[in-house]
């Protein structure tokens, strides 16, 4: 599988990888997975679970077992066969809980959308 992602998770990516850690850890563990993959999931698996408040794009949220003091997420969407894009910056989540998944279902359709007039894909 092909992984794009866009400025804002290659610098937070960078910040992760500047301060190691079980962050880093589980980050690349989960783009691991995503790059084994050859299309979009047909179901939702420990990893991969869709999200939910997502209306105009499918959108899949990457996350590792439970942590109590560390929740990464990476927001992805897949445009095509072999092809995903993280549709917004990873994100440690540990501290806000759920209620993060309202602005990131908001920010990652923005950016599908913007994906979408940039480079003329209608997946």
């Amino acid at each position: 599988m092909l992984i794009d992602w866009t400025d804002d998770f290659g610098r937070w990516l960078d910040d992760l990888e500047e301060k190691g850690g079980v962050p880093l850890e589980w980050a690349l563990a989960l783009l691991a997975e995503v790059r084994d993959l050859e299309a979009e999931p047909g179901q939702e698996t420990a990893t991969l679970k869709r999200v939910r408040q997502a209306k105009r794009h499918r959108l899949w949220r990457l996350a590792h077992p439970y942590e109590p003091d560390v929740a990464v997420r990476i927001i992805v969407w897949f445009p095509a066969p072999g092809q995903a894009v993280v549709a917004l910056k990873g994100f440690n989540k540990a501290a806000l809980g759920d209620v993060w998944y309202d602005s990131a279902t908001v920010q990652s359709e923005a950016t599908v959308d913007q994906w979408i007039r940039e480079r003329g894909s209608t997946a």
